[in-house]
């Protein structure tokens, strides 16, 4: 049984909010304070039984605010289910035809305002007023890993120890006696020692002195209760023969999922199975971290009878760039609205689903945390875009513009992401038009990218007549710099094309010719691209000597304002009929 689908209704700052849940890993990403915990806390509320020692406590502060505390509403939606789940669930099933069933669970909290306090109601099903199981919780096995976790906490000795649990779970009633017979040998054998018997024999008589004979009770001294539970509290980790409280934290967070983990595969006693892990990250370096996502897909992807669903929430690229596509819910709140866009319920074709997992590099998968994102072809246009907008009048970083490299115009792997009921944010594309002359149609692919506005409401698509180092070389304010940077790579050839292109009498011509020079000698974009922004750094360029087409799409994106972006630099057919 997995859980499929939850809406949460005014709770917190989520108004109305419905997430799809994948099957298996479940890794929800996005920036800080956009809802994450809110989703995980609601879950808590859920899966955890209200006697659970680590469940959620809400107060008056968790009702969504400026509402008067209307109630909070929170539904869960449970699939495959087997016959076993039908029967112990039945209060809760809801038909969904074809003699199949979900299991529903749902409930509302109130503000009594004279206690001030919330007071929770479930029920099962469709119809408001059913009641639940009494034993619902006995099949729920849910745990929750907070975020910057004392994982040596979780690893101490005691009843509740991860290890002790785990340790529990592998043990069957029949080899419980083992232990005891084992614990009860050894106390025997450390209670005949000499120095044991010494104290033993000193404190009894201190004792009888203290309490008289007929008051003091006789003192053993053993090794360990030698009861099964007792025994196995009491058992913590040792790595790389130090005990554990020595051990990094970044291990010991290891160790201590690992061993959660453990427990949860091996109780095929309970239908639903879950972990929730803020942070999963936490402590961990880089390569850990793929390492631990690689397990946790693992588990969730297990064979049938030993699934654990794992939700994760996180703020590391890393995770985004590394879980499979189509485990990723990217969280994101607009304009005081939180959404939750699940990649699995989005209709990608799978070539370009395989092409985009590929694409989801630590850098790219930044679109998930992205406010503002610019899509542009190469290195060129990612290492001067930054320059151009200072010149402009903007900053990316400061309009938390998320700047993302296609490696040419890849851009159809990305698209699907965005559009209505999917990614909102403002989404720009910085393409070259590949025209064979100014004034020519744009290419194919570029026209077929501008057409992509008529479905996807938040994108806009600008290109240049033919290349981007064409369209700066037509400013001629930047032209002077980039006949620099091209001399400081190509001495000779620079130098003949500087005095070449002093004799042509236009913008247009003078970019062509450098357009040429610069085809033709093989220039690396990315070196002439480095020495172009050491030369553009400390110009005191003015706004006018961007292009048309790239301001258009900084304005767009918010880095600068309208009247901040007239342009008088020359002709750019291309940006005005865009």
């Amino acid at each position: 049984m997995r859980l499929r689908e939850m809406q949460i209704r005014n709770f917190r700052k989520i108004e109305n909010l419905n997430v799809s849940f994948p099957r298996g890993l479940c890794v929800m990403v996005g920036e800080n304070n956009s809802g994450k915990t809110s989703i995980i806390d609601a879950l808590r509320l859920m899966l955890f039984s209200s006697r659970e020692f680590d469940a959620l406590h809400l107060n008056e502060d968790d009702f969504r605010e400026g509402t008067d505390y209307v109630p909070i509403e929170i539904f869960c939606t449970f699939s495959d289910l087997n016959d076993d789940d039908e029967v112990h669930f039945q209060e809760c099933l809801v038909d969904i035809g074809n003699g199949k069933f979900d299991m529903r669970l749902n409930a509302r909290v109130e503000f009594n305002k004279m206690t001030r306090r919330p007071n929770v109601k479930m029920w099962g099903g469709e119809t408001e007023g059913g009641t639940i199981p009494s034993k619902l919780y006995d099949r729920f096995a849910s745990i929750y890993l907070q975020p910057l976790r004392d994982p040596e906490s979780g690893l101490r000795p005691g009843r509740h120890s991860q290890v002790s649990r785990l340790i529990e779970c592998l043990t069957q009633e029949s080899e419980q006696g083992q232990f005891e017979s084992i614990a009860k040998d050894a106390n025997e054998k450390i209670r005949e020692l000499k120095p044991v018997v010494d104290a033993r024999t000193d404190i009894n008589t201190q004792m009888a002195s203290i309490a008289g004979e007929e008051l003091a009770q006789k003192t053993e001294l053993i090794f360990s209760d030698p009861s099964f539970h007792r025994i196995i509290a009491g058992l913590h980790p040792e790595i790389d023969g130090l005990p554990f409280s020595l051990n990094g934290l970044g291990y010991n967070n290891l160790v201590f999922t690992a061993a959660t983990l453990g427990t949860l595969r091996r109780s095929a006693q309970f239908s639903f199975r879950s972990i929730l892990i803020e942070e999963p990250e936490a402590h961990l370096h880089p390569q850990l971290q793929v390492l631990l996502l690689r397990h946790l897909a693992d588990v969730a992807a297990a064979e049938e009878g030993n699934e654990v669903q794992v939700i994760a929430s996180s703020h590391s690229p890393i995770l985004a760039s590394q879980a499979p596509i189509d485990s990723i819910i990217s969280i994101q709140e607009c304009d005081d609205k939180v959404t939750a866009v699940s990649v699995c319920s989005i209709e990608i074709e799978e070539k370009l689903k395989k092409k985009l997992q590929r694409f989801l590099d630590a850098t790219r998968a930044e679109l998930f945390f992205a406010r503002r994102l610019l899509m542009v072809e190469g290195i060129a246009e990612s290492l001067l875009l930054p320059i151009l907008a200072k010149i402009a009048g903007g900053s990316l970083k400061e309009s938390a513009v998320t700047v993302l490299n296609a490696e040419g115009v890849n851009f159809n792997c990305f698209l699907p992401l965005f559009g209505d009921k999917r990614l909102g944010f403002p989404v720009a594309i910085l393409t070259d038009g590949d025209a064979s002359a100014i004034g020519d149609p744009p290419s194919a692919t570029a026209g077929g990218l501008k057409s992509k506005e008529l479905e996807i409401p938040n994108l806009q698509v600008q290109f240049s007549e033919r290349t981007f180092e064409h369209e700066l070389a037509r400013s001629a304010q930047i032209l002077p710099l980039m006949l620099n940077a091209f001399e400081i790579l190509h001495p000779i050839v620079g130098k003949e094309l500087k005095a070449s292109i002093g004799q042509l009498d236009s913008n247009d011509k003078k970019a062509d010719a450098f357009l040429d020079a610069f085809t033709n000698a093989r220039t690396s974009k990315c070196s002439f691209a480095q020495e172009l922004a050491i030369l553009l750094e400390p110009s005191n360029l003015k706004s006018e000597a961007v292009p048309n087409y790239i301001q258009n799409v900084l304005k767009f994106l918010g880095v600068v304002k309208n009247e901040q972006t007239g342009n008088t630099a020359g002709p750019n057919s291309v940006a005005k009929s865009n």
